[in-house]
């Protein structure tokens, strides 16, 4: 009977984790990109450090983190295009290094994808007849 109540307390737990999952890494995220904010101009914190981990908590498909993003590519393209002798060059080396950061994390982004989904098929193929999965140790039958 003490199994039976312990398993039913495992699933509420892990229920409860994948109900509050979503907002807690939303929050954390947001408390580090604040924190990275600060870092920028601070020089103890780690500004850069803070923003990445944030931004990768919160997700590029927030629509904040998206639009910032899209504003940073058109900023980019408005300094590139300067005839400045000094600004132009480095804008163009700025937006060269933004593409290649962006070109990288969708090749990322599709390596996980494609791992994550082989990963998937694996978990969901049938054993073979009288195979014993891994997974799962095998117990001695109790009496």
């Amino acid at each position: 009977m003490k199994r039976k109540r312990f398993e039913n307390y495992r699933r509420f737990l892990a229920a409860a984790r994948r109900m509050a999952w979503p907002i807690v890494r939303q929050v954390v995220g947001w408390i580090l990109i604040a924190l990275g904010l600060l870092g920028l101009v601070l020089p103890v914190l780690q500004g850069v450090l803070f923003l990445v981990l944030g931004i990768a908590l919160v997700g590029r498909r927030n629509i904040v983190i998206r639009y910032s993003s899209v504003a940073l590519k058109r900023f980019l393209r408005r300094w590139a295009a300067l005839p400045t002798p000094l600004i132009g060059p480095s804008g163009r080396v700025a937006l060269r290094a933004q593409r290649q950061y962006s070109r990288q994390s969708r090749h990322l982004h599709r390596r996980y994808a494609a791992w994550s989904g082989a990963r998937a098929r694996r978990r969901a193929m049938p054993l073979a007849e009288g195979a014993q999965d891994s997974r799962y140790e095998q117990t001695p039958e109790r009496v």
